[in-house]
């Protein structure tokens, strides 16, 4: 903003180091009064969103992804897989700068830093859908890991799936590792394209989850007592049919007021 009207040869003190009160007093800078506080409003608002915005990118450079590891077993080998979080401090902190830049989005004062508000604005958006995903594939992922990888009764009876579970079960690792090395969550949570791999997988995954549960609710309606334990146990039981000292521990679940007692064989002298 100028203020209209003023001298063609004034020259405002930040260039003129030399500049003294009676030379403000001679352009008769009184006149201009409401705008020049226009204008120094203006400087301290945009001054304040500066240092706002500076703030924000300190916060979120050192913001980094907690892990939980989950232990995948394939016969002898054991692999550690991270599964991510934020700490609750750092989500409330998400939550609150996505409140503070909507602000600014919608201020008479963003001219000057609406490049860097629409960034943040994307990048807090990217990193609060994604984290959502990732939270709802890798919980899904690590309930549906053993069944589909380690149970060969869900092999056998849905074979169509579980060959497709084993590239949902290589992606979701490789996002999961990848965003752990990357560390910081606003660099790991705003990877180009990480949002359409996420979708994909989810899909994915919904398939599996579909047929995994028209498979059980069919055994459910076979034997309605199944309707009593978890789906992990139904497939134990399932998987484990002619090894009845594997499926006794849940017979307390079908069975409602019974105990399980276990005898040991007479030993032979």
């Amino acid at each position: 903003m100028k203020v209209s009207n003023a001298r063609a040869d004034f020259v405002p003190p930040c260039d003129n180091q030399t500049m003294r009160l009676g030379d403000l007093q001679a352009i008769d800078m009184l006149r201009y009064s409401n705008e020049v506080e226009e204008i120094c409003d203006q400087a301290s608002k945009e001054d304040k969103m500066e240092a706002t915005l500076q703030e924000i990118d300190t916060r979120w450079s050192s913001i980094n992804l907690t892990m939980s590891p989950y232990l995948k077993k394939d016969g002898d080998l054991e692999e550690e897989v991270p599964l991510l979080g934020i700490g609750e401090e750092d989500y409330e902190s998400l939550e609150n700068d996505q409140l503070v830049i909507q602000g600014m989005m919608a201020s008479r004062y963003l001219a000057q830093f609406e490049h860097e508000v629409n960034e943040w604005q994307k990048s807090l958006c990217n990193i609060s859908d994604v984290f959502v995903m990732i939270s709802d594939i890798q919980r899904s992922w690590s309930y549906l890991e053993p069944l589909f990888i380690h149970s060969e009764e869900v092999k056998r009876e849905l074979p169509e799936d579980s060959t497709r579970f084993i590239s949902i079960d290589e992606n979701t690792r490789k996002v999961l590792h990848k965003a752990w090395e990357t560390r910081n969550v606003n660099k790991a949570f705003n990877e180009a394209g990480l949002m359409a791999r996420l979708d994909a997988i989810q899909e994915q995954l919904d398939i599996c989850k579909k047929s995994l549960a028209d498979f059980l609710d069919g055994r459910r309606r076979q034997f309605p007592r199944y309707y009593f334990v978890s789906e992990a146990d139904l497939l134990d039981i399932l998987s484990n049919g002619n090894r009845p000292e594997k499926i006794l521990c849940h017979s307390s679940k079908i069975y409602l007021s019974t105990k399980v007692r276990y005898h040991k064989p007479p030993t032979l002298s």
